[in-house]
C-alpha cells in the first residue's frame, strides 16, 4: 500500500500541526493502535523548532529594516545641514574645490541623499578624513550616522543567512516527518496483517489528499 504524502518544505507550519494532530489523535483514539503513539512524541516538536527560527528570522528581517531607515533618516538630515551651511561657505558656487571635494557640481544636496543608500554612506565615510572647518561643524552627526547606516547595510546582508537557514530547518522538517510517518505507516500496516484489520486502516491514521493537492504535489515532484 502506498505511503502517506510527503510533508513539503513550503507547507504552511500550522497545516503540517494539523497533520501531525490528526495522527495522533486517530493513534490515541484506535486501542489497536493507542501503543504506537511514542512514535509521534517528537513531531511537534520539530515543528516548533522551525517556527522558533521563523520568528527569529522575522524579527531580525524587522531590526535591520528598522536601523536603516533610521539611520538613512538621520544621516540625510545630517548631510542636508551639511551641504546647506557648506553651500553658503562657498558663497553658493557649485564649481568651487572645496564643494567639489563633497558633492558633484551638477548635484544638489537633496540629490545626493536620494542616491543608494551604500554609495551615500562610502562617500559620507570617505569625507571623515576632511579637516574642512564646515565638516568639523557637522563632524558630530554625519560620523555616527554614516556608521550606522554602515552597519545596518551589513545587518541587512547577514539576514540572507539567517534566512538561508530557516530553508535548510524546513528541508530537514520536510524529510524527517515524511520518514517517520512512512515508519509508523509500515507499523500500522504490519499490525492490520498481524490482527486481520481492513486494508486500508494504516492509511485513515493520515490526512488523504484531495485531487487538486495530488496534482500540485505530482507537478512539484515532477
Amino acid at each position: 500500500m502506498s505511503h502517506p504524502r510527503k510533508i513539503q518544505p513550503t507547507q504552511p507550519l500550522d497545516e503540517v500541526d494539523g497533520e501531525v494532530f490528526f495522527t495522533r489523535s486517530g493513534l490515541k483514539a484506535d486501542p489497536d493502535a493507542y501503543d504506537l503513539l511514542p512514535l509521534t512524541d517528537g513531531w511537534l516538536a520539530k515543528v516548533d523548532v522551525v517556527r522558533m527560527k521563523e520568528r527569529a528570522a522575522r524579527e531580525a528581517q524587522a531590526d535591520a529594516d528598522a536601523a536603516r531607515i533610521v539611520a538613512n533618516g538621520r544621516l540625510d538630515a545630517a548631510c542636508e545641514r551639511f551641504g546647506d551651511d557648506l553651500y553658503l561657505a562657498v558663497k553658493k558656487n557649485r564649481s568651487s574645490a572645496r564643494w567639489t571635494q563633497f558633492f558633484s557640481s551638477t548635484r544638489t544636496v537633496s540629490k545626493f541623499v536620494r542616491q543608494a543608500l551604500p554609495k551615500q554612506v562610502t562617500r559620507v565615510i570617505g569625507w571623515l578624513d576632511s579637516k574642512d572647518p564646515v565638516l568639523d561643524k557637522h563632524r558630530a552627526d554625519l560620523e555616527p550616522w554614516a556608521k550606522a547606516a554602515d552597519a545596518a547595510i551589513a545587518q541587512t546582508a547577514a539576514v540572507s543567512t539567517v534566512r538561508g537557514e530557516v530553508r535548510i530547518g524546513r528541508e530537514e522538517l520536510a524529510a524527517d516527518l515524511t520518514r517517520e510517518r512512512d515508519e509508523l505507516h509500515d507499523a500500522l500496516t504490519a499490525r492490520a496483517r498481524e490482527r486481520g484489520l481492513p486494508r486500508d486502516w494504516a492509511g485513515q491514521f493520515f490526512r488523504k489528499v484531495s485531487r487538486p493537492e495530488a496534482v500540485e504535489e505530482e507537478t512539484a515532484e515532477g
